[in-house]
Formats: structure tokens, C-alpha cells, sequence
């Protein structure tokens, strides 16, 4: 357990919902007329969970993000692992320090000064007075919100809030960070000052949990994701998947309530390994490297990638296109095309085609991954995956040009004239 930085099992949370407050009473009531009458009290509220049987292990260090719809239970689950919510079931531990910006403004008292309050803040997460008073400098200027460090935070703006509760998280260097979407108030500037704080306290060490519906921040940040959905667990994995299947659940609500059609988790080309999801309208048969005519291979830097892939559609599926999105080892895309699908149709009313790919391999030295998906397309920005393989193709480039920076090579060249 000494990497573990928090470790949940089997957490659930059920709220009581009552129709009206004589229900509520009636409620205070029946357990206490059955002690009188021996009779089976009646129960006069509906059960409503907000999360339940969730669980997972964070190491520390680990940056890990949760999305899910409003009402999904994350910040609900967010307050039992910070210790202001208690659960209905399960258990929780942490290890280490905590901070957390769960709400703007919550554990600031309004009437204090900002100055009052990172003391009372500072001091609550277990710091001296001391401690406080070699930081206090450093809050300050991380917050930059000038003289109205003296002023009463109920004179403060919502930007000026986020930015005084910030600076007191991540400038006495917790151990467990946690923060609930509360960086969506402040500034685009200010945004970056907090990234680039976040990023220097995971590289020390610190271990980050975090809420957000920017899907880009979470693609770019986090280790891996979870995907609250109606306070169940929906999936887990790669923030790039996770946000995909997202905007593909929200998209397809309509249809699923029009059509009766919905996502569906599908078998993984590689033997159980990685994951797929998509509609019943189509698969990707098989998808292979012509050289190895396997899922995975090595190229040198420059040499030309093909790769071979077939597919199956139903022939009503309408603008079937391919598409192929290349990724670095933290599975952060580096670029893609997709291209319109012309196949041949079979006795099942199945389209059948196979697409071969090539494109040569200007890369840094790594291993690199390639998703694959089958799609409904109408315009660049416009589709919907029928059978989408995250991550099903694996390559190393083992050689490269020393003076190359960054991943990509763009064949740059240099003269004094």
C-alpha cells in the first residue's frame, strides 16, 4: 500500500427523495410506531444513488481525471474522498496530505480577509503558523489578486476566489490534490499559471485527481480517466478514449430513444487486449502491418508504414468512411486522415472492403499507437464511430536523426544564406 495514493472499494452513496415534507415526517415517525404495534413500518421516500459500487486505486503521483454528464456522481464522489460527505457504503483510503477545491469559495469564511483565510485554510490541512507565515509570500503572488488580499472575500469576484483558493491548494505541496472543475472560472492566463503548477507538483510527486468537462485538458494531462455515468462506472482507460465514448453517448441519446439503436462495448482486435466500442452496424474485420502482417512492428526513421485493413458495414449505413489517428506512447494525437469507404456488397447485406494505407515514418525514436475506426462521416467535423480500435496497432521507430526535436519530423532545412 505505500504507492497507493487512494484506494476505493464498493463506494456508494443513496440519498432518500421524498414527494413532500409529510413524507419526510411520516418517515421520523414509522420506525417508532413499529417498536409500538410490531408491524413492518411503511417506507415513504424513493432511494436515489448517486454513486454506487465504484471502485479504483490511484498511485501516487498519478494524474487521473473523471468526466461524466451533470448528475453523473462525481463530485459526489470527489466529497467522500476528501471526508466531507460520508458514504452509504464502502470504504476509502488515503495517504497523505490532502487539498481540494471542491466548490468555489467552500471553507472560506466571507467576512475574513483573504489573509485570515489562507491561515485558517493553511492551518486546517495541517500546517504551523510557521509553516504559513514561509509560504504566505508565494500564495500571494501565485494568487495575484493585489491589495484585496486584505479585503473581506465577500467583496472578491468569482475569478478572484478560484484564484486565492488555488494558490493555498498547490502552494503548500499536498500530497493528494483534488479539484472539481473549479479551474473553468478563472482566466485563459491564469489557466496556464495553474497547469503549470499542476504539472510541477505531479512531477513531484503529487498525486492528482481531477473533475472536467474539457475533454482537451484531460486528453493532454491525465494518466488515465474515468467515466461516471449515472453513478455507476461506465469505462475506464486512455483520457483520448474516454472522451470519444463520452461525446459518442451524448450524441447518440436521440438516436438510441428514436432509433432503439446504442453504444456497445466490441471485442478488441487484439486478442482481448485494449478496447472497442462502437454500434451493431458494422466491424473492423481485421486490421494488420503488411510487413508483419501482425498488430505490431518496427520501422526505421523514413522508412514507408503500410498497413492493411479490412471492414464490414451494412449496405444502409449511410457516408461509411476509415479513418486513422497516429498517437505517442501517452496516447496524445499527432494527426490522422479518414477516407471515403467504396465496398462490395455480399449475399447478408453487408458491404465488404478492404483499404491499404501508407505513409512514411518521419518520427522520433518511441513506440507509437494507431487507432483505427469505421464511421458515419458527413464532414471533417462531423461524424459517428461504428467500431472504433483504440490504440489496436503498435509501432517502434528505432532509429532517428539526433538533432530531431519533438515527435514529429518535419524535414526542416537550414542554410546561412
Amino acid at each position: 500500500m505505500t504507492d497507493i495514493a487512494i484506494k476505493v472499494q464498493n463506494l456508494s452513496k443513496c440519498y432518500h427523495i421524498y414527494d413532500s415534507p409529510r413524507d419526510r415526517l411520516k418517515q421520523f415517525i414509522a420506525p417508532r410506531l413499529q417498536r409500538l404495534t410490531w408491524q413492518q413500518p411503511k417506507q415513504y421516500f424513493r432511494e436515489f444513488w448517486a454513486v454506487k459500487d465504484v471502485s479504483f486505486e490511484i498511485k501516487k503521483g498519478e494524474t487521473v481525471g473523471i468526466i461524466g454528464r451533470n448528475g453523473s456522481g462525481k463530485s459526489t464522489l470527489l466529497q467522500m474522498i476528501c471526508g466531507t460527505l460520508n458514504p452509504t457504503h464502502g470504504s476509502i483510503e488515503t495517504n497523505g496530505r490532502i487539498a481540494a477545491l471542491l466548490e468555489l469559495g467552500s471553507g472560506f469564511n466571507p467576512e475574513f480577509t483573504g489573509r485570515e483565510n489562507v491561515y485558517m485554510n493553511a492551518s486546517v490541512l495541517g500546517l504551523s503558523n510557521k509553516e504559513i507565515d514561509d509560504r504566505f509570500d508565494d500564495i500571494a503572488a501565485f494568487a495575484d489578486i493585489g491589495d484585496f488580499i486584505e479585503q473581506p472575500v465577500k467583496t472578491y469576484s468569482s475569478g478572484m476566489m478560484v484564484r486565492l483558493a488555488f494558490a493555498v491548494s498547490v502552494c503548500i505541496e499536498p500530497d493528494i490534490l483534488i479539484v472539481d472543475e473549479a479551474l473553468a472560472v478563472g482566466d485563459v492566463s491564469f489557466q496556464f499559471k495553474c497547469l503549470d503548477r499542476l504539472q510541477s507538483l505531479t512531477a513531484s510527486g503529487t498525486t492528482l485527481l481531477m473533475v472536467s468537462h474539457d475533454m482537451g485538458m484531460l486528453k493532454n494531462f491525465c494518466s488515465y480517466g474515468i467515466y461516471l455515468s449515472h453513478g455507476v462506472e461506465r469505462s475506464r482507460g486512455e483520457p483520448d478514449e474516454l472522451a470519444e465514448l463520452y461525446m459518442m453517448d451524448i450524441r447518440d441519446q436521440r438516436r438510441q430513444q428514436t432509433e432503439g439503436r446504442s453504444i456497445v462495448h466490441k471485442s478488441p482486435l487484439g486478442q482481448g487486449k485494449g478496447s472497442a466500442f462502437g454500434t451493431e452496424e458494422g466491424d473492423i474485420v481485421s486490421a494488420s502491418f503488411t510487413n508483419s502482417e501482425m498488430l505490431y512492428s518496427s520501422f526505421m526513421h523514413g522508412e514507408n508504414i503500410k498497413i492493411k485493413v479490412d471492414l464490414q458495414y451494412l449496405d444502409t449505413l449511410p457516408y461509411p468512411h476509415l479513418s486513422l489517428i497516429l498517437h505517442d506512447l501517452r496516447m496524445v494525437n499527432l494527426g490522422g486522415r479518414f477516407y471515403p469507404l467504396v465496398g462490395e456488397p455480399d449475399n447478408n447485406k453487408l458491404m465488404q472492403s478492404t483499404v491499404f494505407i501508407e505513409f512514411p515514418a518521419m518520427l522520433a525514436a518511441g513506440r507509437y499507437f494507431i487507432t483505427i475506426r469505421l464511421e458515419s462521416r458527413t464532414s471533417r467535423n462531423n461524424c459517428s464511430p461504428i467500431d472504433r480500435q483504440a490504440g489496436v496497432l503498435s509501432f517502434d521507430i528505432i532509429e532517428n536523426n539526433s538533432a530531431l526535436l519533438g515527435s514529429v519530423d518535419f524535414c526542416m532545412s537550414f542554410s546561412n544564406v
